[in-house]
């Protein structure tokens, strides 16, 4: 695990690192990076930065062939972005969530037995992981004078 987030210089440096992990398709060390700066947050940043780390982690479950993982994170984390405004820290979250939605929605209309414990991980699930979202951001929150909200 890293850890080299200790002030808001670092914080910045972390935040836009797990952006590019995150485009780059590197969803698993984008959520591995994003947890040093959750840890440190508080109240809706700290929210915010949770939502993120879980719509990694729910397209890395798509990389993985889990359908189960997908459908739980993905309930989760959009729990962590309702009381924030449609852009939060430069990141359109509406859209977010909805390109996400969009690239998961053929797993989450699979009949119940793809569901199924027993069935494992490593399925081939109906979804081209070539159209994942990518996180553009409006602003950078970390830039002078730039609101982090």
């Amino acid at each position: 695990m890293h850890s080299y987030a200790s002030d808001t210089t670092d914080e910045a440096k972390v935040f836009h690192e797990g952006i590019r992990l995150f485009n780059e398709g590197d969803w698993f060390e984008a959520h591995e990076i994003w947890e040093d700066i959750w840890h440190m947050a508080s109240g809706p940043r700290k929210k915010f930065y949770q939502g993120l780390i879980q719509c990694a982690v729910t397209i890395e479950h798509v990389r993985r062939g889990n359908p189960r993982g997908v459908r739980s994170v993905w309930e989760t984390a959009q729990a962590k972005f309702v009381d924030l405004p449609d852009i939060y820290m430069g990141v359109d979250v509406r859209k977010l969530l909805t390109e996400i939605e969009t690239l998961i929605r053929p797993i989450l209309e699979l009949p119940p037995p793809w569901f199924d414990p027993a069935r494992g991980k490593g399925l081939d699930l109906p979804v081209d992981l070539a159209g994942a979202p990518a996180i553009i951001l409006t602003l950078d929150p970390f830039a002078n004078g730039a609101s982090t909200s």
